[in-house]
Order: structure tokens, then C-alpha cells, then sequence
């Protein structure tokens, strides 16, 4: 009797000993209709693609053993495991990982576009890593609600942590902003919350582009209606807008305030413009309970924008209140208001309980700029231990306004200066005391 033996099995089926059931591929095995079993386990040894939705059955395993899946993937409590490439992927669905390793899904090569990947992890999980590589953003997020300007990546859902390893780095050459994270508009209850970004590199590819490197409104980072945000231990190069803006939906007098930007954390993050043809450093245009502490400044701004840390809210649409700047070190700042600004503009833009203490100002052209232009619309202000080095300019004070509740104490000024304090501003309740400056007759 012959014995007919099969070439190659479409897959191998495995059973333990406990009965979980462990299916393993071939290179001929048909992926549409492999994944069939609930709470089994999955081999991936060969290269897999389709242009089929594959919908995985509840619970499953997918262990990776050299293998590869590509597709429109749609995970159901799926676990990923081994050496993850489902590389030219659409993925959505739910994971039983903790973390999601971009690298499983995005190229990190610098030549092929990553945002499609990574705004699709965006929806799908909660902590992403983002190993070291170079991830190109190209294409644009489309947005759950229509946002100002156009971003690469979206964020419009709570408790996300994006954190990258070293040399990670997120690049783009288009006129388009980064990343922007954005709550429904008039919902300011239920805004999206708990966002953390920590350890990734920004860059804009100035230099390769040929059109005007300067791009107003093209930010790095912008919010707009994020309740408890922070972003740490990143670095921003060559940025054209701002490096993060702390946003809105263009209100107005008319629309009241549709988002506000509440409790954010900016800290130990580097920030470093483009040969001083950026916007500005960080905008607060509409923001309460920030804190910008020990991060490092260099090469902002461009000669017509604020400079770079700019607290300027339009109108008196926006809320900006309790805004702590200390500890930070800006360098070469040659916009044309300070390194550091409050303005309170004729339209009233309100700026309350702000604290500016232990900044050092170095090789910029002023220091501080205030204006206060609409009675009473600034009140609580703390200017204190500030140091400005001799190649900067101490201040510029804008306004005849009304304002009321300042501490200015022990900051040192080594330039001289013809502007006296205040300027045209009335104060009411005015602390001034142990200031070191030389005013120039």
C-alpha cells in the first residue's frame, strides 16, 4: 500500500496538555481564514499580506516567530507577543498589552510615512513606546472636530502616555503642525484628560523644504481643552511655529470660551528654534493651573513674534489664570517683545496670578515685556529672583491701564536702562524692593 503524504500543511494545530489549543502557519496557509479559534494561541513564522479585514476571534495570542502580518487588522483583547511585525498595517480594535511598541507597526526609518500607524495607536491604546528611529510624519490626521489648522497627529481621547526612548525622534518637512490633543468644543466638563508625553525628540526639517522656513501657525504641540497634560524630557529642534502652544477654537466675545487648558505641566524639555525665525517658545493663550519650570530656551523668536514665553490671551474669551514660570534658562531670545511677556491687550485679555521667579535671561534682547492696556484686567503678579545677564535689555512696559497686587523683588538686571519701572501702568498695591538695576540719565 502506498502512503500519500501532503507537500505542505496549510497550518499545524497544537493541543497542550491542558487542552489550550496552539495553531501554528505555513507558508501556504490562507491568513483570511486562519484565526478561527477564541482563547488559542497563533504562530506567525511566515510573511503574511492581504488587502482583507481579518477580525481576530475574542482572547487570542498572536506569537511572532520571525513571521509577519499585514493587513486591516482588527484586534479584539488580542495579546501580541514574540517578535511583533505587523509592519504596513490598519489596526484597530482592543489590546490586552499594557504597552504598545510602535515599532511593531511603524517603519522608524525616516524615508517611510509613520503618521497613519501612529494616529490609528492613537485610538486603539493607552501607553505607547517609541523606540529609538527616526518616525517620518507625512500624511494628516483627520480630526474628530474641525480644528484651526491642519496636524499630522491627533489626540482627542483621555489617559494616553506616549513615551520614547532615546533617540527617538518625530520629523516632519510639511506645513503642518505636530501633534495636536483637543476636546469636543463647548464641553469644557468633560474635556479630555491625563495625557503624558515624555522623552521624544521634534524636529521640523527646515532646510530641506523651499518655501519660507517660517511658519506662523504651524505648532509642535498644541492643546486645546486638555485638562491634566504634561509633557517632560523633550527636545524641540528647528520648530516653526510654537514648540507648544496652549490653544483654543478661535473665540471670540461672541462664541465665549468653547475649551480651556487646565492643569499642565511643562518641564525639562529643551527647546530650540530655528535660527530665531520661529514663532514663540511657549504660547499660553489660553490656559489656568501651568507650570513651566526648568526647561531651556535657545533661539526664539522671530523678530516680529513675542518671544520665548509669551502669556497673551486674545480676548476676554480665553481664561489665563495661575501661571507659574520659574527655574527656566533662555538663551538668544530675539523676538521682538522679551524672553518673557505678559500682555494684556486693549480687547481685555485677562492675566491673573503669575508668578516669574528664578528664570535666567541671557543674550536676548529684553528680558521682560509688560502690557497692561485694559484697567484691571492683570492683577496678581510675582516678579521675583530673575537674573538678566549685561547683553540683555531689562524690560519694556506697554499701556496705561489700571492693574493692581505686584511683587517685584530681587531680580538683577547687569544692562543699563533709560525705561523706567511701570512705564505709564497705575499700580495699586505695588511691592518693589531690593532690585538691582542701573538706570542710564
Amino acid at each position: 500500500m502506498r502512503t500519500i503524504i501532503p507537500f505542505c500543511l496549510l497550518f499545524t494545530l497544537i493541543t497542550s496538555s491542558s487542552g489550550a489549543k496552539t495553531y501554528q502557519d505555513s507558508p501556504n496557509t490562507d491568513i483570511r481564514s486562519f484565526f478561527v479559534q477564541a482563547n488559542a494561541t497563533y504562530i506567525i513564522c511566515f510573511k503574511h499580506k492581504t488587502g482583507a479585514t481579518i477580525k481576530f476571534p475574542p482572547n487570542v495570542t498572536l506569537l511572532f516567530k520571525g513571521g509577519c502580518l499585514s493587513g486591516r487588522l482588527v484586534f479584539d483583547n488580542t495579546y501580541l507577543k514574540g517578535n511583533v511585525n505587523i509592519q504596513g498595517a490598519f489596526v484597530n480594535g482592543t489590546l490586552k498589552n499594557k504597552t504598545f511598541n510602535a515599532r511593531w507597526l511603524c517603519y522608524a526609518d525616516g524615508k517611510r510615512d509613520d503618521a497613519a500607524s501612529i494616529n490609528s495607536l492613537l485610538q486603539m491604546c493607552d501607553n505607547i513606546f517609541f523606540p529609538r528611529g527616526t518616525y517620518l510624519l507625512k500624511s494628516i490626521h483627520n480630526p474628530t472636530y474641525k480644528l484651526p489648522k491642519p496636524y499630522h497627529l491627533g489626540i482627542h481621547r483621555s489617559n494616553i502616555r506616549l513615551t520614547g526612548e532615546d533617540g527617538s525622534i518625530f520629523t516632519t518637512n510639511t506645513k503642518a503642525g505636530t501633534l495636536c490633543a483637543y476636546s469636543k468644543p463647548n464641553d469644557i466638563p468633560n474635556s479630555i484628560h491625563d495625557i503624558h508625553i515624555e522623552g521624544i525628540t521634534f524636529r521640523v526639517e527646515n532646510e530641506s523644504t523651499q518655501w519660507d522656513p517660517y511658519q506662523e501657525h504651524c505648532h509642535t504641540i498644541s492643546l486645546i481643552g486638555v485638562n491634566r497634560f504634561s509633557i517632560e524630557q523633550c527636545v524641540f529642534n528647528n520648530f516653526w511655529g510654537d514648540a507648544i502652544c496652549l490653544n483654543h477654537y478661535s473665540d471670540n466675545e461672541s462664541t465665549g470660551e468653547r475649551a480651556r487648558n487646565m492643569n499642565v505641566t511643562i518641564r525639562h524639555n529643551r527647546i530650540d528654534g530655528y535660527k530665531c525665525y520661529n514663532r514663540n517658545g511657549v504660547s499660553v493663550i489660553n490656559g489656568q493651573n501651568v507650570v513651566i519650570e526648568k526647561n531651556l530656551f535657545f533661539n526664539t523668536s522671530h523678530k516680529t513674534m513675542p518671544g520665548s514665553i509669551d502669556i497673551e490671551a486674545n480676548n476676554t474669551a480665553y481664561t489665563i489664570d495661575n501661571i507659574k514660570i520659574r527655574d527656566n534658562y533662555i538663551n538668544n531670545c530675539q523676538g521682538a517683545n522679551a524672553a518673557i511677556g505678559i500682555i494684556s491687550n486693549e480687547r481685555g485679555g485677562p492675566a491673573h496670578n503669575i508668578e516669574i521667579t528664578n528664570n535666567k535671561i541671557a543674550n536676548s534682547r529684553r528680558a521682560f515685556e509688560f502690557a497692561i492696556c485694559t484697567d484691571y484686567a492683570t492683577t496678581n503678579i510675582i516678579v521675583k529672583n530673575n537674573r538678566a545677564d549685561k547683553n540683555t535689555e531689562p524690560w519694556i512696559w506697554h499701556g496705561e491701564g489700571y492693574t493692581k497686587n505686584w511683587v517685584f523683588v530681587n531680580n538683577v538686571f547687569l544692562h543699563p536702562t533709560k525705561m523706567k519701572f511701570g512705564r505709564g501702568v497705575k499700580f495699586e498695591g505695588l511691592k518693589l524692593k531690593n532690585n538691582k538695576l542701573e538706570y542710564v540719565k
